[in-house]
């Protein structure tokens, strides 16, 4: 009796004169997505940032790149992103992007060349809807989250004054970035710092991503659960009659923003100390990056126009700060 799992004869006999054929690797790339992701990336420069393989580089994802008027060089445009970029460059001892792809594809320069970079992404490219993530690799591709990185680089901060100074960073001077940012900032401006679509461009989908971008930046750092009923305020339809619950809020905002001057104050007065260690000390190179995180700060809200409380602080009576954060920037330029 044959076994069930026998094959039957005919079948064997047609399966071994079969003829067996290899066939080759079908390039699978998808060369408008590859043109797109290049439209929005900007390289890293300087010697150590051209590799031999893309398996050696990383590409550092942020919401959304601006161009410093003052030095020319292409900063992300959220103090998480740019801490992030700055501190790699510190690490790899990189020069910051001046050019775009874009425009070096435009003067003729290849695009194939294995170089770190930084690209717009949108939030929805991170699991935790969190930017930025660091891709690291090609071939065997290692993508860290934001609370990834922000754990890397804060174990490089020495415990005691310098961590105290990067909580209140974290804390009280990013709540009130935040309010003032979704309070104060206009929507044309949110949407070029933190989207990859013109907010002029009326449509729902539009519409949408905006305030899924707002939602997920309100989400991230704990925000939402130091000031819950703020939260819902600062994203949720404003109609044009102010009612006692909306003054409420209104008056909380300030109260917020007004803590974070307040603090960027107090952190301008330790800064302006002699003892303070001068940009150009490398004696103790992990103090550099409270630094880098103070500076990521001070020059994200610079970015954010005269709308904004902050920048209007920061450039009257933080111009110290603002001076700073500028001497310290040029050295990655």
């Amino acid at each position: 009796m044959a076994s069930i799992l026998s094959v039957p004869g005919p079948l064997k006999t047609l399966f071994d004169k079969f003829p067996l054929k290899t066939y080759g690797y079908v390039n699978n790339n998808d060369e408008a997505m590859e043109y797109e992701i290049s439209q929005r990336s900007s390289h890293f420069e300087g010697p150590n940032a051209v590799k031999s393989s893309k398996d050696d580089v990383f590409h550092l994802g942020v919401y959304q790149i601006v161009r410093d008027a003052e030095t020319g060089a292409l900063l992300a445009s959220d103090p998480w992103g740019l801490f992030a970029e700055l501190s790699l460059s510190k690490k790899n001892n990189l020069k910051l992007p001046t050019k775009s792809t874009s425009t070096c594809s435009a003067n003729g320069s290849k695009g194939k060349t294995a170089q770190h970079s930084m690209c717009v992404l949108s939030p929805r490219a991170s699991l935790t809807k969190n930017l930025p993530i660091l891709i690291e690799g090609s071939t065997k591709r290692h993508v860290r989250s934001t609370e990834s990185i922000n754990e890397i680089l804060y174990s490089r901060i020495p415990v005691g004054e310098h961590t105290l100074y990067l909580n209140l960073l974290n804390t009280i001077v990013y709540d009130g970035y935040i309010v003032d940012l979704l309070r104060n900032v206009p929507s044309t401006r949110f949407c070029e710092l933190y989207t990859y679509i013109n907010e002029r461009d009326v449509s729902i989908a539009n519409w949408a991503t905006v305030q899924d971008t707002k939602s997920n930046v309100i989400n991230r750092n704990g925000f939402q659960s130091r000031h819950g009923a703020l939260s819902e305020h600062l994203i949720e339809f404003k109609p044009p009659i102010t009612t006692l619950r909306s003054a409420e809020l209104a008056e909380q905002s300030e109260i917020v923003i007004q803590e974070a001057i307040k603090c960027l104050s107090r952190v301008q007065t330790h800064w302006e100390r002699p003892s303070k260690p001068k940009k150009d000390d490398s004696a103790d190179l992990n103090s550099q990056y409270i630094d880098l995180a103070l500076i990521s700060y001070v020059l994200s809200i610079s970015q954010l126009g005269p709308e904004s409380e902050l920048n209007q602080w920061l450039q009257t009576e933080g111009k110290f700060l603002l001076n700073y954060s500028y001497q310290l920037l040029k050295t990655f330029c």
